[in-house]
């Protein structure tokens, strides 16, 4: 037996998966018998002549996986309409948006947040486009509000299909500086929060058997991203950390139930956050705080519109992260990127310095 026709129990279990769900005859069945029942001493499994007379055509199996392609309007919308999210967060900012994006595809979706005045403003606004929104005052720093907001999103609606863990606060202060109050606040919504409000709908989507899916939000802070010549998000990267840290875990206990856990990590973004949250301590470090900060805003990329995050959260609800789990996609526009600010070519036109005569 050549080594070419060896193939580990590893990749048997490869083609099982791939060839069972394009259902290429009666190959997975007879894969599945045999896979188990040969072996050579160094536990390596041998594919029989009859085994590989049985397998698909490698030059048309490609064609044969088009029959089991959804049509993408099908992903994208079908696919999730009707479902239930809950979206923490929701009324402002990236969370706004990705309700929004939900709630055009068909969901019904319920805006977990602590102020009821942006909350019920925010229904209003999506339900004067006709969709299906509902608020649940939820202050995601105690646990107990997590467990009432699923309970809640039952009532409404009957069932919860997925979470959106976006609730988040930050602020800014040299680490020298840090209080215990500024740790606690953005500690236990960011990390705590998220923690508690996915473990509190994991656990109905156990009891109802329900395939859902469940994404966690991270940061481009957890990798270090700030205003360069500027740190003072120590706390704020500690959280982000926590989230990305614990998403293989959660998602590796979870996947045997058929619920998907992944995470986005967004880059900076035009928000309500963007424009309230740390002013006042800002204020604390001076003019030269202030210089150095205006100087250095714009090499951070910077998201104008929520919207180019909040389609790939999007995203992460929707079939297209059904063979995802315990991922982390960064959406950050390159913030972690040495970029580079001249166009250097000895070859193109137009660049420095370019051909040389």
């Amino acid at each position: 037996m050549r080594g070419c026709e060896r193939l580990t129990l590893l990749t048997l279990a490869c083609f099982v998966t791939a060839f069972g769900y394009v259902s290429l005859g009666p190959f997975p069945r007879i894969l599945r018998s045999r896979m188990y029942s040969s072996r050579n001493t160094k536990g390596m499994v041998l594919m029989s002549d009859d085994l590989r007379s049985q397998l698909p055509d490698p030059e048309t199996l490609a064609f044969k996986t088009l029959d089991q392609c959804a049509p993408l309007s099908d992903v994208f919308g079908a696919s999730i309409k009707g479902k239930v999210a809950i979206v923490t967060g929701g009324a402002t900012g990236l969370g706004f948006n990705v309700v929004n994006r939900l709630a055009e595809a068909g969901c019904r979706v319920v805006i977990a947040c602590r102020n009821e005045t942006r909350g019920t403003a925010a229904v209003d606004v999506l339900r004067q486009r006709g969709y299906d929104v509902s608020y649940c005052q939820t202050d995601v720093m105690k646990v107990d509000d997590c467990y009432a907001a699923v309970d809640f999103a039952v009532k409404t609606y009957g069932n919860v299909d997925i979470l959106v863990n976006d609730a988040a606060v930050w602020d800014e202060m040299a680490y020298l500086d840090v209080t215990e109050q500024v740790w606690d606040r953005v500690i236990d919504t960011d990390l705590k929060g998220s923690y508690f409000m996915g473990q509190a709908v994991a656990r109905n989507m156990v009891a109802n058997k329900t395939k859902g899916k469940i994404v966690f939000i991270s940061s481009a802070a957890r990798l270090g991203e700030c205003i360069r010549s500027l740190g003072m998000l120590s706390f704020y990267q500690a959280a982000k950390a926590g989230v990305a840290g614990m998403i293989a875990d959660i998602a590796g206990e979870l996947k045997q139930y058929g619920i998907n856990v992944n995470c986005v990590a967004p880059g900076g973004m035009l928000t309500h956050g963007c424009f309230f949250e740390g002013w006042e301590n800002q204020a604390k470090y001076g003019d030269e705080y202030k210089e150095i900060k205006n100087a250095h805003a714009y090499d951070t990329p910077l998201a104008y519109n929520p919207d180019a995050v909040a389609l790939a959260v999007f995203a992460m609800c929707t079939p297209m992260s059904d063979y995802m789990n315990g991922s982390i996609v960064d959406v950050n526009g390159g913030a972690l990127l040495i970029t580079q600010s001249k166009p250097f070519s000895i070859n193109v036109d137009g660049c420095i310095p370019g051909p040389q005569a």
